[in-house]
């Protein structure tokens, strides 16, 4: 459920590495020339962009918090990102990094001045550069044709597997570090530990380990944390909303009632753990999906004839509900979708706006009636403030190029910010990329 199009699987591989994964910022606005800070332009390899402001502090003799960044980027790739230092202490600023670049893959490519300092999400997007191996022709076709697609179609905006960490489980800190806050959970995590027991023990175990202390971590850390717990409720509710559309495109209100009522008591009576069966990775990947199928299935068992006619009477790839708080794309105000009308959904289409989903905290806008109805099985009470992410995006100036004799294919494209250059490749791919690939 978690893949939004029906094509096969395409067959390559994928090195998350410094050589075959690049990624340049793109600025949100010009810088002024002048100011109180000194803008960086930086390059770096298998660095992440924690230990990039650890390094720069040091070399500055500056307290990290001084130092302003745009977005964060992936430790195993060439990634160029802008830098905000105060000005005032960022004298000798070429011969201090002349100095890094001996002892790190680390390398200034430009500075100017502005007037503020940089803050997080002060980014139009990212432009990547991949490059696939072991791709023959077969596939090199179909990569085409299916690039072409999702590039006019989009695809949903999930949260990649870096967001959680190098074992995947950073998440389990922030929901530890959350429920010492509040001890409430939402419907999605209750049902998530019946399907994966071992889920429900891994967390009570993170949150009695004595290693796990929250003065064992700074600030910044415990709030990387609780985003990640919010990232990870928001996937589920991602989930739920793709699998709401594949299920809705493929049949009629009777039929899809029909199904939705037979799925969910399929899956309460079960109940069965997944982790006998499968490696743990992949056992809980399967019941997230099975997780979110299941809210899916109860929510659609609720809906009165018309509105599921309606859901099915929609043709494009991501179904729109009725009060899906929404925003216009690539940026601008938020707006609640009053209906799914075929106006609103051809607008949709061309990209005029996107639905968005919530990272659970305090002070939520919350969507209302049906899209409302859906949301709040995977929100839950996070001590973080809140805010709301576009659920479905587009890819913009992709480029695409096959070398045959050596079985590779080169892609470029642009995606806004926030969005996980490999989410998009998982989409096109049509599977899982491992955190160790």
């Amino acid at each position: 459920m978690y893949f939004a199009y029906s094509h096969a699987p395409i067959s390559c591989y994928f090195a998350h590495s410094s050589r075959d994964f690049v990624v340049q910022e793109i600025p949100l606005y010009a810088f002024s020339g002048s100011g109180e800070h000194r803008i960086l332009r930086v390059r770096k390899k298998n660095l992440s962009t924690f230990e990039l402001l650890s390094i720069i502090a040091k070399a500055f003799n500056l307290p990290q918090k001084s130092i302003g960044y745009a977005g964060l980027k992936d430790k195993h790739a060439t990634t160029t990102q802008y830098l905000s230092l105060p000005a005032k202490s960022s004298q000798n600023f070429c011969a201090i990094f002349d100095a890094l670049a001996k002892e790190y893959d680390i390398k200034l490519l430009d500075s100017t001045l502005h007037s503020n300092k940089l803050r997080l999400g002060h980014l139009k997007g990212n432009r990547f550069f991949v490059r696939l191996k072991k791709l023959n022709p077969t596939n090199a076709k179909k990569l085409e044709s299916t690039l072409a697609h999702i590039a006019k179609n989009g695809f949903p905006n999930f949260f990649g597997f870096q967001r959680f960490g190098i074992n995947g489980d950073n998440y389990l800190l922030g929901l530890s570090l959350s429920k010492r806050k509040n001890a409430q959970t939402s419907p999605h995590l209750s049902l998530l530990a019946q399907l994966h027991p071992s889920f429900a023990s891994t967390h009570a175990q993170t949150h009695q380990n004595p290693l796990f202390h929250t003065k064992r971590y700074n600030r910044a850390m415990q709030e990387f944390f609780i985003s990640s717990y919010q990232s990870f409720l928001f996937n589920g509710w991602l989930r739920a909303r793709v699998c709401l559309s594949a299920w809705a495109r493929d049949a009629n209100a009777k039929d899809l009632q029909e199904f939705a009522r037979y799925y969910a008591a399929q899956a309460l009576e079960s109940k069965r753990p997944l982790e006998s069966t499968f490696a743990l990775e992949n056992s809980l990947q399967s019941a997230q999906d099975i997780c979110a199928a299941t809210l899916c299935a109860q929510f659609l068992q609720s809906l009165p004839k018309a509105a599921l006619e309606s859901l099915c009477a929609q043709s494009q790839a991501f179904t729109l509900l009725e009060g899906d708080l929404c925003c216009h794309y690539p940026y601008g105000k938020l707006f609640t979708l009053e209906s799914a009308s075929p106006q609103e959904c051809e607008r949709f289409s061309q990209q005029g706006f996107s639905p968005t989903g919530a990272l659970s905290g305090q002070n939520l806008k919350a969507p209302s009636t049906l899209a409302k109805q859906l949301e709040q099985s995977f929100i839950s009470p996070i001590p973080a403030p809140s805010s709301r992410r576009y659920a479905w995006v587009w890819a913009s100036d992709v480029e695409y190029l096959y070398k045959p004799e050596v079985a590779q294919a080169e892609l470029h494209f642009s995606l806004p910010s926030g969005a996980y250059a490999t989410s998009f490749l998982e989409q096109v791919l049509k599977r899982y990329l491992a955190s160790h690939a």
